[in-house]
């Protein structure tokens, strides 16, 4: 569910929508690993993740080696209207931040798509979109 639209101070070119979503990140080793988003937006994803994903991400240490080579498939189901519709998004990690000891904050970026999925995330982006111009028009 979506939790907050962000305001008309976002300075971001795509505005964040806080949600909460159970992601599978498809590796290019096979292995399938299974994360929580924090937010979503038209071009990228945060997810939250402890220390043993990020070691199967980059045995190396996530914060100590480069990061921006890793690719990987993003699957998620996202609400729109009645219904969930498949997100097959292909990632890359831009950033990396330690929140805790054992937990981490990655910011994806969207690099491709597959099976039309991009109209998925448009139309998960436009039903919130619709929502924020309609209670902008009271405000």
């Amino acid at each position: 569910m979506i939790k907050d639209i962000p305001g008309v101070s976002d300075r971001r070119q795509t505005p964040r929508y806080e949600i909460e979503l159970s992601v599978d990140m498809a590796l290019e080793t096979g292995n399938i690993l299974t994360v929580n988003s924090r937010n979503i937006s038209s071009s990228g994803l945060q997810i939250i993740c402890d220390c043993w994903v990020t070691d199967q991400i980059e045995p190396r240490g996530i914060q100590n080696h480069a990061i921006s080579h890793i690719r990987f498939k993003a699957i998620t189901e996202l609400p729109i209207g009645d219904e969930t519709k498949k997100l097959y998004a292909i990632c890359r990690i831009m950033s990396v931040q330690r929140l805790s000891q054992d937990e981490y904050m990655l910011n994806l970026a969207f690099i491709d798509f597959e099976n039309g999925s991009e109209k998925v995330l448009d139309e998960f982006i436009d039903q919130f979109e619709q929502k924020k111009t309609i209670i902008n028009a009271y405000a």
